[in-house]
């Protein structure tokens, strides 16, 4: 191994004895008793193993920089996106605390990590429009001289929303994050689905859209997010629809639509309640795509579907390990 994490747990909360609280609060952030003793070990073992980097991560509690204290040459901060807000840039005003993190980590560190954020994962098949914020974003690492990135998507399993779209378009762009994002996208989507290609593409820019102004994290609540409310909804609907019948004629296309649009329906069920009280409100005629248990069952049937060659059935709709079928069932009644 080239590189040893050693790490603070995966929680919220920093050390309270008298040594750790004195340290941090001369050096200003909670990572700093975390630091010493991994700078301490980095120290200690250099001669011993000079190609190994001992990495740490700046996360929650421990992403602000230190205030003198510094990495040893051989120590990566590893400082991660979790609070952010995805569907806006990192630099943008409504992540300006991260911003401010990466400048000063980019001061203080010679190997700087990010590990960032790609999908959902309190509901890995919700719509989760960051599409067009991914080149912006290795851009602003890139200028900040981080050298390495990790990219956490849903994986635990196949299905993820978009998720076929976002692994091409960052495996793009971590090689050269100044190509035109656009560019790919498009591209991909013709490569990908073919005819339907202009359809999923007016899709990806609707929700873009609906979420331009909103909080958008990796653990964003439907029953909040504007890009998911009724009229943006029966849009879509209408879409994914024009999308199927542009490839209906090819089993592989239409599987691929098929799948990219589960997203969609699963935002109906987690939300169906709401989404009529939203509808009257619009003064909208009522239209799902079905009723709810009839969309249930077919989001159900195609979820766990066998599929072409190459796909496996989803099997995790959330982080916490909640099955299709769990979801169905709890959707349902």
């Amino acid at each position: 191994a080239r590189i040893i994490s050693i790490s603070q747990e995966d929680w919220t909360g920093a050390c309270q004895c008298d040594r750790c609280r004195a340290v941090e609060e001369r050096e200003g952030s909670a990572v700093a008793p975390i630091l010493e003793a991994v700078n301490l070990i980095a120290e200690r073992l250099e001669r011993e193993f000079p190609e190994v980097a001992f990495d740490t991560l700046a996360y929650w509690y421990t992403r602000k920089p230190t205030r003198a204290l510094r990495p040893r040459p051989n120590v990566i901060i590893r400082l991660c996106s979790i609070e952010c807000s995805f569907a806006q840039p990192l630099e943008s005003p409504m992540n300006a605390d991260f911003a401010a993190d990466i400048r000063g980590w980019s001061e203080r560190c010679q190997r700087l990590y990010v590990w960032d954020y790609t999908t959902n994962f309190s509901h890995y098949l919700l719509p989760h429009p960051n599409y067009f914020v991914l080149g912006a974003n290795l851009r602003f690492f890139h200028k900040h001289g981080v050298r390495g990135v990790f990219e956490q998507g849903a994986y635990q399993s196949h299905g993820g929303e978009m998720a076929e779209l976002k692994a091409w378009l960052l495996a793009q762009l971590l090689w050269n994050p100044y190509q035109d994002e656009n560019r790919l996208i498009d591209e991909f989507l013709k490569g990908y689905f073919g005819a339907a290609a202009r359809h999923v593409a007016s899709y990806l820019r609707l929700m873009a859209d609906a979420a331009r102004e909103f909080k958008m994290t990796c653990f964003t609540n439907p029953a909040n997010a504007p890009y998911l409310r009724y009229p943006i909804l029966r849009r879509a609907e209408t879409l994914w629809e024009r999308a199927e019948r542009a490839v209906h004629s090819d089993p592989d296309l239409r599987w691929r639509v098929q799948i990219a649009r589960l997203p969609v329906w699963y935002a109906w069920l987690v939300n169906w309640d709401r989404l009529q009280e939203q509808a009257k409100e619009a003064k909208q005629a009522w239209q799902p795509p079905a009723d709810k248990k009839t969309l249930a069952e077919r989001w159900l049937q195609r979820a766990t579907a066998p599929g072409p060659d190459g796909w496996k059935p989803i099997t995790h709709v959330n982080e916490a390990g909640l099955t299709p079928e769990e979801f169905v069932r709890k959707v349902i009644g």
